[in-house]
């Protein structure tokens, strides 16, 4: 099968948030699915497995963590079609290396906000449709009002309570099933 489009959700160790992220997004894909998902961070634990309560809430959501293995995001940044970060500043940190990835680059509440100004897809889209619908999110940036300062990120949940986490996984999950929606990607029932 080929791929339509490729995903990145990018954090800082690449532990808890973006495997998170990526493991609910695979979950919620048709099982056919030609969209290519994958996680990275910006100062990955390389080869380290995600953390124990980020794996736990991941089951909690629905995504199997299994197999996860830590790996940094700077050489995967100009192979995929749509990065998706938890902070502006993981998204500033990639483009001041990638800077033609501006137009492809988000943080996930970022993307949510922009993209459910505009009317919706059909499902499954075509890999042209894939990134005329990102590009579209992109446009929209300077026609929404600006956010808050720190509304659009996600924070580390690493080494704090467990309640923490879940809500962590909650806002990511939130964020997944909003993403599914503006891409017009069915989420697997």
């Amino acid at each position: 099968m080929s791929v339509t489009a490729r995903i990145l959700f990018v954090c800082t160790g690449n532990i808890c948030r973006s495997p998170m992220a990526e493991r609910m997004l695979r979950a919620r894909l048709a099982p056919d699915s030609d969209i290519e998902v994958s996680s990275a961070g910006t100062h990955a634990l390389v080869g380290h497995e995600m953390d124990a309560d980020a794996a736990r809430v991941a089951r909690e959501f629905g995504a199997d963590p299994n197999g996860h293995r830590g790996q940094v995001a700077a050489p995967l940044v100009e192979h995929v079609d749509l990065i998706l970060t938890a902070t502006a500043a993981h998204r500033d940190q990639l483009l001041v290396g990638h800077p033609r990835a501006m137009r492809r680059a988000f943080t996930m509440r970022e993307f949510v906000r922009l993209g459910r100004t505009l009317p919706a897809l059909t499902p499954t889209p075509t890999g042209g449709a894939f990134a005329d619908r990102v590009a579209q999110v992109a446009a929209q940036r300077g026609q929404t009002p600006p956010p808050a300062p720190g509304q659009d990120d996600i924070g580390d949940p690493f080494a704090g309570p467990f309640d923490v986490m879940q809500a962590c996984g909650a806002a990511i999950s939130s964020a997944v099933d909003s993403t599914l929606h503006i891409l017009g990607l069915a989420p697997q029932t």
